[in-house]
Formats: structure tokens, sequence, C-alpha cells
């Protein structure tokens, strides 16, 4: 009897030391509850941050949307920071930290899209870290180190690519995010006044962060705090929020008016349920639901109200309300709208949270299922890392036609493309004096030579051939498109040097007046299924969008890889079967 008794005291674990033991069970079992092993496990947390390393060095020095607003706001006629601009609130957001990031990337690095994403990779493994950091020590050394691979999975997320490669969104999102964590880990220590300070600069990255607030109340009542610190939270919330309805600019953001409760459910579920559909509005629908309703079960598990998991349970509570903010914000936008990338970081702060309540939950009641566990909160991970590949490659196809703005920017061109970029007047002061990407010498065309006012020698070259209905085997192409855009035009098309592998390949096209004098660009090697569908063989990337002022006496030169030109005419063919 007493051999029996110590047998079962032994099996059982005695705190945070006991379970960094490795395991006395023989064989493979000890080498995986081994901390050793577990170590080498957490490694893999790295595959996901090395890939959006690879995506942000192929998303090109420009930068996008909000960046140019902000920029003019913060910048002073003299390329001196404008500290006033900070506290105009984006798109409803206050942007006030993201505000200095973006004019610190303008001045060091040329606003270089790229370098900013970089650094909101680095913002990303920081939160992956602090998580880490919190991770009950009550779960054996394996189960926590799948629970870093599965959180930095989620947070690397394919899913919510758009934060890195779009760098000026994810350094206010993301940014935010990893305050708010560093908040909520000094309230679940005890240091109250670092907290809200902390909550203080996270509310000052991001609008979402607005949640904060009632989540370290949560946080401050299952702490059982004295009421004091359960009521300040909630008070300075208030004030935030106050502070934040004076600034904001009085103007109208969304589409048509959807004001009914199955609208906002819709919107606000979908928002919690991004991270596990692709493209199906209705499928995150039921996955947000169904997260919400886990949520609710685990409120009344006994091994889930483990006072190690409180961190847990308050930044579950964080990541839902924002997800509700966002729905409250955006209801307008259309059913399909809760999809939108950058949403899925914080579907990640609800997704994480569960993971990590339901591995001590499950843990608590089966421990010889530890290496399930494990296997299977990393498997999660990959489902959500990988289910984010149809959003990717929107991402990507949009990051190859991005350098037409470049090229709009450096030409004077901008007003042709709408409000995806500011009026010309306002922008291009503050790059000229900041020497900003694309007017400094990193800036060209990609042709080999010409280059915006160069002047190119076409007297002989010929006109490129029109194609037939049968699949080129000689370099043909045609115009689908010229949209007069008042300063300039937006024509679309398409060439090739045929259907042999070894034909000659386009490298860039350009606008040409009628003096030969290169007055427009933009992008080639674009993805074009419709022809490729049509004619067989050719090339994916057959097609090119470029951007210029259109007149009878233009020229559309396709520059070949060989240095051999070819032009067509500013005119739309009717139907490509000319010969």
């Amino acid at each position: 009897m007493t051999s029996t008794v110590l047998r079962k005291d032994a099996d059982e674990p005695r705190g945070d030391e006991e379970a960094e033991q490795p395991s006395t069970a023989p064989g493979w079992r000890a080498r995986l509850t081994d901390t050793r092993v577990a170590r080498l496990v957490e490694l893999l947390a790295l595959v996901p941050a090395l890939a959006m390393v690879v995506e942000v060095s192929r998303a090109g020095k420009l930068q996008w949307l909000d960046y140019w607003y902000v920029l003019i706001r913060i910048t002073n006629p003299d390329g001196s920071f404008k500290l006033g601009g900070i506290f105009t609130p984006q798109n409803e957001h206050p942007l006030m930290i993201p505000s200095l990031l973006y004019w610190l990337d303008a001045k060091l690095a040329d606003g270089d899209n790229r370098v900013l994403g970089y650094l909101v990779i680095v913002i990303a493994a920081a939160t992956v870290a602090l998580l880490r950091s919190v991770l009950p020590r009550s779960l054996p050394p394996l189960v926590r180190a799948g629970l870093v691979v599965g959180a930095s999975a989620l947070i690397f997320s394919l899913q919510g690519m758009h934060m890195f490669v779009r760098s000026m969104s994810g350094s206010a999102w993301l940014t935010a995010n990893l305050i708010v964590v560093i908040s909520l880990i000094l309230a679940s220590r005890g240091k109250w006044w670092a907290a809200w300070g902390a909550g203080l600069l996270a509310t000052a990255s991001y609008g979402t962060a607005f949640a904060l607030w009632p989540a370290l109340a949560v946080l401050a009542v299952l702490r059982k705090e004295r009421w004091a610190y359960r009521i300040a939270p909630l008070g300075i919330g208030v004030v935030v929020v106050g502070i934040w309805y004076i600034l904001k600019p009085n103007t109208w953001i969304g589409g048509q008016p959807a004001n009914d409760l199955g609208s906002l459910l819709f919107t606000f579920l979908t928002v919690v349920g991004k991270m596990w559909t692709a493209d199906n509005a209705g499928f995150a629908v039921v996955a947000g639901a169904l997260t919400l309703v886990l949520y609710v079960v685990l409120m009344s598990n006994k091994a889930a109200q483990d006072r190690a998991l409180r961190f847990w349970w308050a930044l579950g509570t964080y990541g839902i309300l924002a997800c509700g903010m966002i729905a409250t914000a955006r209801i307008d936008f259309g059913a399909d709208f809760g999809l939108t990338s950058r949403y899925s970081s914080l579907a990640v702060m609800v997704a994480i949270p569960l993971l990590v309540l339901l591995a001590a939950v499950l843990y608590k009641g089966v421990r010889r299922n530890g290496q399930k566990i494990a296997v299977t909160v990393i498997g999660i991970g990959v489902v959500g890392f990988t289910l984010g590949l149809p959003t990717a490659a929107d991402l990507r196809n949009a990051i190859k036609e991005h350098p037409l703005e470049a090229v709009a920017i450096r030409a004077g061109y901008g007003d042709a493309l709408g409000p995806v970029l500011p009026k010309e007047h306002e922008l291009e002061p503050d790059l000229r004096v900041l020497e900003h990407y694309p007017f400094n010498d990193s800036f060209s065309l990609g042709c080999g030579g010409p280059e915006l006012g160069s002047t190119i020698d076409l007297s002989q070259a010929t006109e490129l051939p029109q194609p037939g209905t049968r699949s080129p085997t000689e370099r043909v192409g045609m115009l689908n498109s010229v949209d007069d855009r008042g300063e300039a035009d937006l024509i679309t098309g398409w060439a090739t040097g045929g259907t042999n592998r070894n034909a000659d390949h386009v490298l860039c096209t350009v606008v040409v007046d009628g003096d030969d004098k290169v007055v427009g660009g933009g992008v080639s090697q674009l993805p074009r299924a419709d022809v490729t569908n049509r004619y067989w063989g050719l090339p994916p990337d057959v097609g090119f969008k470029v951007l210029g002022p259109v007149t009878d006496d233009t020229r559309i030169v396709i520059i070949y890889e060989s240095g051999d030109m070819r032009w067509l005419p500013p005119t739309v063919s009717e139907t490509g079967d000319e010969q």
C-alpha cells in the first residue's frame, strides 16, 4: 500500500519545477518530453517568420495608401518632423506611434516599404517571444513548444500577409498588439501603473487597442484586485475614447449603410473566424461562432480557471472586443469585408489564447496525451498559416502592379490614379525634399536603359503585329483598353515573343510621344490568364499596364530582353484576330 501511494505521488506533477523535468517513461515518450527536444521543436517557430522575410523582400520599395496621407501631415516643408500632424486620426484610427515610424523610414531609408516591413517582422517576432514567456509552466516543455510554434504560424500566417508586405499597415496593427501584450503581462504581475502607461502607448498606436481597457478591467477582476484597479482601466478608456472622438475628423467612412443586427453579427463572427477559411465568409461565421462557444464552455471549467491562465483570458477578451469594434465600424462595407487580410491580426488574438486554454484543460484531464496535444496545436497552426494562400496570391498580384504608382508619382501623373495617392501638389514637394523614393536615383523603369525623359530611336522599329486566331510563333501584341484619366491614359494590353521557350521575352513597356521621348511607363510581365487560355503555349506573364499621355502620334513601345523594340499604335483592337 505504501509503495502504491509513493508511486502515485511520483506520477503527480509538483509545481513548476516538476513540469520541467524529463519524463521517466521509457523509450520514445521520454525523448518527446525531454526539454532539449522541446527546444528543437521550438525552432520550427522560425519557419513562418523566415517565410514572411522572403515575402517582404519581394514586396517592392514603394509604400502604400495611408502612408502617403500620413507623411504629408507629419512633414514640414523643410523635411523635418511635424509633431502636430500625428494627432489627426487616419481612417478613424489614431496613428501616433506608426506616424513616427513612417517618418523615420522616410528620413533614414528613403521610405522603403521593405525596410519598414522587416521592422514589422521584428515586432511580430517580439510578440511571439512575449507570449512564450507567459505560457503556463504547469504544461510540459513539449506542449509549450507546440504552442510557440502554433502561435508563430498564426501570427505570421499568409492570412495576414498584408501586414508585412504593406508595412504601413502592420506597423500600426501589430505594434498595437505588441504593446497590448506588454500591458497585459505587466497587469498580470500586479504592475498596474506600468500596465496603464503601456496601454496609453497602445491606444496611441491604433484604435483597436481601445479594447485593451475593458480587458485590463477583466484581468483585475480575475486577480481579485481592489475595486479601484477594476474601475480605473474603464475610466481611462472612457477618457481616451473621448479625446479620440474630439480629434476624429467628421467625414463619412463606409459603403452602403447596414444598421441591422444580422449584418453586425455576420461581420463580427466573420472577423473572429477569419483565420479558418480562405475566402468563404459563411464558413468564417461558423468558425467564429464555434470559437465563442468554446470560450463560454471553458468559463465553467475548473482547470481553465487556474491563476496561470488569467493573462490568456484577458488577451482573449481583448481580441474578441477588438473584433467587435471592427465589425461595428466597418459593417457598411459589405458581407465579405470581414475577410480582409489585415483583420486576421485580431482573429489571431482570439485564436491563440483559446489554443492555450484548451491545451491546459486537455493536459490537466489526460496528462499522458501531452505529445498529442503538442502535435495537434502545431497542426492547427499549420492549417491557419496555409489557409491564407488565396489571400497571399491576391496580394502578390497587387504587388506586381504596384510599381505603376511609382511611375505615376515620378512622372507627375499621380492624380490619374485617383485616391490611392494624395493630390500631386501635396505629395510631391515632401517627397522631393526628403529624397524619398521614387524621387531618387534608385527609381528606374527597368528597361535596361530608357528612362522617363529619355529619347529613343524608333526609326528602325516596326509595328508589332496583332495575334490571329492561332497561338503565335512570333512577336505579337495588342491593346485591350486605353482609359482616359485626364492628365494621362491608363493603357492595358499584352505582348509576347512567341510560344517557343527560347523566344525573346518582353522586358518592359513604355509610352513614347511624337518626338520619340519617353513620357510614360508602367509594369510588364503581368499574369493574363485570359490570354494564355486562348493562346496555348504562351508564358503566363504576357500582360502590361502603362500610364502616359496619348495623342495620335503616341507609340506604345515594347522592349524585349534582347534590346529589340516593337511598337503599337494607341488604339484598341476590337477582336485581336487581325493577321
